[in-house]
């Protein structure tokens, strides 16, 4: 019995470092080779037909500002269409954006369907080249369209993800997220010039009009959205220089909620699209898609079956001193996490922050799990700025 669980432990263990280390590991080692690739194109002569789409609901406390925003963007005016589409919005989001109609903003009112769904038929009327999709809460610096657009200069790529950068914040869950950040952008680079981002990011994407698929309405865009273009064909790329700004998560309450229900959409958006796993039809891009997404969403499997082994083999007498190591480190993360979000200049208080992080958004993905498995899909949203 130890033996099986000895296996179970390492087998756990080694597909865990797989995903965490050494997938990074891979794209930091071929890098060299790759840099070539990630060469970003010159704008083009003309610049193309942009329409600017912000998905909104209930967001009077933001839209504003984020109009303001769109409406400084350093591109061609006569070239930008800016788009609000207000989710079935009950409080003052549409009386605001109504009030921007004499300097061109548009207002598309939905009831109440969902972010992928007002992006679908509002792509269907689309006049623009390019559309560019984005949220109420993020701001953009003033070349981010220009600097996306010019990639679709190249005909192969069908999509363009931007770079989201987190605004400097004292609590933790914003800090630990922006880190989380961090890593992935590390990746995204790589990707893109590997073969193909795996995932764009919500605040901050385009698409040629012409190559975009109409989705489910139930699966997350940023995701589900790239992942069809890759398997209509199509390259979708990462641009470090288009930057939307966003402020971080004030709480691990906020956080979990909303990882919860980006993880359970972005599980069934990875299912809808299994096919792309396939190495056979998709070469090196179901690679990609394995390691970064599938280890990913997995991760609370490995954890439950490490930690379940770890406690049979300590007592059997085996393994004592990691157990004794583990379960102090998982207890103090958690006594931590859960006495305060501040974020102390501690080392040892930050690296508890993280640990506790990284259990907060695997049991996330756990209920993410649960979720679908009783039919729980999660089209709509609501903004969390703040815990009630």
């Amino acid at each position: 019995m130890l033996v099986i669980l000895e296996w179970v432990l390492w087998s756990s263990v080694a597909l865990l470092a797989i995903g965490i280390i050494g997938y990074p590991l891979l794209l930091a080692v071929t890098w060299p080779l790759l840099r070539r690739r990630a060469i970003t194109p010159e704008a083009p002569p003309t610049a193309p037909r942009v329409m600017l789409l912000v998905a909104a609901y209930n967001e009077e406390a933001v839209i504003a500002r984020k109009l303001e925003n769109c409406l400084q963007l350093d591109y061609p005016r006569d070239k930008l269409e800016i788009v609000v589409a207000s989710d079935g919005s009950t409080d003052r989001t549409e009386e605001i954006v109504e009030s921007y109609a004499a300097r061109g903003v548009v207002l598309a009112k939905f009831p109440r369907t969902g972010k992928t769904g007002m992006q679908n038929r509002v792509a269907r009327s689309a006049r623009g080249d390019i559309l560019v999709f984005s949220d109420a809460n993020a701001l953009y610096r003033a070349d981010a369209i220009a600097k996306l657009v010019r990639h679709f200069a190249v005909p192969s790529v069908g999509g363009v993800c931007g770079q989201l950068v987190y605004r400097a914040r004292n609590a933790a869950a914003g800090r630990s997220e922006s880190l989380y950040w961090d890593y992935e952008k590390f990746m995204k680079l790589r990707e893109s010039a590997l073969s193909s981002v795996v995932g764009a990011n919500g605040s901050i994407y385009a698409v040629r009009r012409a190559d975009y698929v109409p989705i489910d309405d139930g699966l997350i865009s940023d995701l589900v959205e790239p992942l069809a273009l890759v398997r209509s064909g199509k390259r979708v790329v990462y641009e470090p220089q288009a930057i939307s700004e966003e402020d971080p998560s004030d709480s691990y309450g906020i956080e979990f909620r909303r990882k919860v229900r980006i993880l359970t959409r972005a599980i069934l958006g990875l299912i809808s699209m299994r096919e792309l796993l396939n190495p056979l039809r998709f070469g090196i891009f179901s690679v990609q898609l394995f390691m970064h997404k599938l280890l990913r969403f997995l991760t609370p499997l490995f954890l439950i079956l490490a930690a379940v082994a770890l406690t049979g083999l300590a007592l059997g007498g085996r393994y004592l001193p990691v157990f004794v190591v583990c379960a102090t480190g998982i207890a103090a993360a958690l006594w931590v996490g859960r006495a305060g979000n501040a974020l102390r200049l501690n080392p040892l208080v930050r690296c508890c922050h993280l640990v506790y992080y990284y259990l907060m958004v695997n049991y996330a993905m756990l209920l993410a799990w649960a979720n679908i498995w009783h039919g729980r899909r999660m089209t709509l949203w609501a903004p969390e700025r703040a815990d009630p």
